[in-house]
């Protein structure tokens, strides 16, 4: 049986002609589409239809005057007024007051001593209730920033004596002004990121890129994740990339220059790509891993835009929704000491014109003023869990790459971010693979940090401990 589909039209709707049915099957068509995109609009909005409160800030942190940098012994023993890059502290504000919001802050320097990120929750607690759990500072172990207080040893080295003598009086001061004038920027920067919450949404995702190298062992262990959180407004708008790699800020050595290293060129590339956005950047494990190649202002920039690339190729991606601010958990374990030196060992290796030697004439003398060596080392562990999408464990110190790995097989690489160089910059924080190695980061950094002995092997089991204690069960063995 034939049918003429314009008979029947006509029939139905008066249609005159062909043209009049064509023009009616082209709006049926378009109105059809445009109800379809709707619905796929709003099926997709559904799933990143429950907000966060998030606010972000920044602030400068660049010295304004002259100042020691942090980071090298062999740099030159003078104050710098001179800069590479722009030194900048950055927050990230997330949840709403009744929620009990927690702030991140990202900052440009080789480490945050634990003196001034108490100064930071004591502010925000008397001003806004926020307790230590829910704030992280997580430095970029830069070689290029100003000394804050977690190196000082490294400023008295003379090449292979130590100078006995304070700091210059000039120097000296220069870095407690400095001091003083962080701290109350963080205490800005944290109120003004809580001032600007707004629903936002946020993802995340793991990238990968591959310039850290394990500096202690050729072809030794290193991590080349590379973790992405993303923040944009309601109206789409991306307001914030915070991300994570393990590696050392160390890829131009003692250039008597404020800079940032490859983290201030990262920055600089994600901004300029996505203008109005702040880029901010962690440290992961990167205790025994420095960028490669390196030594070149080139290899700092190159390293910087393979970071941004990488970023990029995220931001094209789909990445998983996060709908819940994080719920902060904290415990303080301590950290044993291999061997507290006896008054007559630190009288003979007083002697010594090492840094040990240095050390111990250091002891000698708090001891002469009747103050005792430390046995143990506080060390604070964070771990913030964003529902059941990501946690993110919070480390101080100079963490080496083993604890990373052993996180990441124990309880999932797919859900784990890991922060180093939080809160606190003690020491090294070595593995018993490293302790029982030797070297730098198990022995002789200890020193430089001011403290009395490497560290004992199980070290690494309490910190491990620690943080499965901190752990809801559904985070568990995820990839097992």
């Amino acid at each position: 049986m034939k049918i003429n589909l314009f008979e029947m039209l006509e029939n139905e709707n008066g249609f005159k002609s062909p043209l009049e049915l064509c023009f009616f099957c082209i709006a049926i068509f378009l109105i059809g589409f445009l109800n379809l995109n709707e619905s796929n609009a709003q099926s997709q909005n559904a799933t990143l239809d429950e907000y966060m409160e998030v606010g972000v800030a920044r602030i400068d942190i660049t010295p304004k005057g002259p100042i020691r940098l942090a980071g090298y012994a062999s740099r030159d023993k003078t104050e710098t007024e001179k800069r590479i890059h722009k030194l900048e502290a950055k927050a990230l504000a997330f949840g709403s007051d009744e929620q009990q919001p927690s702030i991140l802050i990202t900052l440009d320097l080789v480490g945050i001593p634990a003196e001034i990120t108490s100064h930071l929750v004591k502010s925000l607690s008397q001003k806004v209730g926020m307790d230590e759990s829910r704030l992280a500072i997580c430095a970029s172990h830069t070689h290029g920033g100003p000394e804050v207080g977690n190196l000082l040893n490294i400023l008295q080295a003379r090449g292979e004596v130590f100078s006995d003598s304070l700091l210059a009086l000039d120097h000296l001061v220069h870095i407690s002004e400095y001091r003083e004038e962080l701290k109350k920027k963080l205490v800005q920067v944290s109120l003004q990121a809580l001032k600007n919450r707004a629903p936002a949404s946020v993802s995340w995702g793991q990238g990968q890129v591959g310039f850290a190298k394990n500096r202690r062992t050729e072809g030794g262990p290193v991590d080349h994740a590379m973790p992405m959180l993303r923040v944009d407004s309601k109206e789409g708008k991306l307001l914030a990339v915070l991300l994570n790699y393990a590696c050392h800020g160390t890829t131009i050595s003692s250039v008597n220059e404020l800079h940032g290293d490859w983290i201030s060129e990262a920055q600089k590339f994600i901004e300029s790509r996505h203008p109005g956005t702040a880029a901010m950047v962690a440290i992961g494990c990167a205790g025994d891993s420095n960028p490669h190649p390196r030594r070149e202002m080139k290899y700092m920039v190159s390293h910087g835009k393979e970071i941004a690339d990488e970023v990029d190729r995220l931001l094209e991606t789909t990445l998983e929704p996060i709908a819940s601010p994080p719920t902060a958990q904290m415990k303080q374990v301590h950290l044993p000491y291999a061997h507290v030196p006896t008054l007559p060992e630190l009288i003979k290796e007083s002697s010594e014109k090492t840094i040990k030697g240095y050390y111990s004439r250091l002891a000698l003398d708090r001891v002469t003023r009747g103050r005792e060596i430390p046995i143990t080392q506080p060390y604070a562990i964070q771990v913030w869990t964003f529902g059941n999408k990501m946690a993110m464990i919070n480390l101080p110190g100079e963490v080496v790459v083993d604890y990373s790995l052993r996180l990441k097989k124990e309880i999932g690489s797919s859900v784990l971010w890991i922060n180093a160089y939080a809160n606190d910059v003690p020491s090294y924080i070595a593995s018993k693979r490293v302790i029982a190695e030797g070297g730098y980061e198990a022995e002789g950094s200890m020193y430089w940090y001011d403290k009395p002995s490497p560290y004992k092997p199980e070290i690494e089991d309490i910190i491990i401990q620690a943080v499965h204690d901190l752990f809801p069960g559904l985070f568990k063995k995820v990839d097992k």
